[in-house]
């Protein structure tokens, strides 16, 4: 009687630890959606919603001097433009899930880091093909803690998947 009275009393302390750790996971995904929402606020623009970001250490990030109407370059065409937008909006916002959205299907999560560094994009250089695939830089300024911004920019490399559609598949 005594094994199946601690074989009983095993179980139940599995079962109840099994429990405590799922509520605790539960409970820090909660939270980090509520981090999350209390440090984005929405504002409406011209008709369209969009969201600005800001991270609590750092000075919030910007793509609002970028002039995406204004872009004109032959090798960039409308759809092209629509997801530099997304995906230069989703890292400004760290927003992960429209981030890989932006990506082509077997980019992954390599790029995520980006979402961490506090940038203001300022501008669209102009775009080059190389080796059948079409790099966009887009520019800006690292907002650094220390209050010195320094030029930088991300390399966006457009490549035609098998439907012949332009899917951003590395950023550099």
């Amino acid at each position: 009687m005594n094994k199946f009275t601690l074989t009983l009393a095993t179980l139940l302390l599995l079962t109840t630890f099994l429990a405590a750790c799922g509520k605790e996971e539960v409970t820090r995904a909660n939270n980090l959606a509520q981090a999350t929402a209390s440090n984005t606020t929405r504002s409406n623009t011209s008709g369209t919603d969009s969201i600005t970001g800001t991270d609590n250490n750092s000075t919030p990030s910007s793509s609002n001097k970028i002039k995406w109407d204004k872009i004109k370059d032959p090798l960039i065409d409308e759809t092209m433009k629509d997801k530099l937008k997304a995906s230069v909006d989703a890292i400004v916002n760290k927003q992960v899930v429209t981030f890989h959205k932006t990506l082509g299907p077997n980019v992954g999560t390599v790029h995520d880091y980006l979402l961490n560094n506090p940038v203001k994009f300022t501008d669209v250089g102009e775009a080059h093909e190389e080796d059948g695939r079409i790099l966009v830089l887009i520019k800006g300024e690292s907002q650094s803690n220390d209050g010195n911004p320094s030029e930088m920019g991300y390399t966006f490399y457009f490549e035609k998947d098998k439907s012949g559609v332009w899917q951003i598949v590395s950023i550099d």
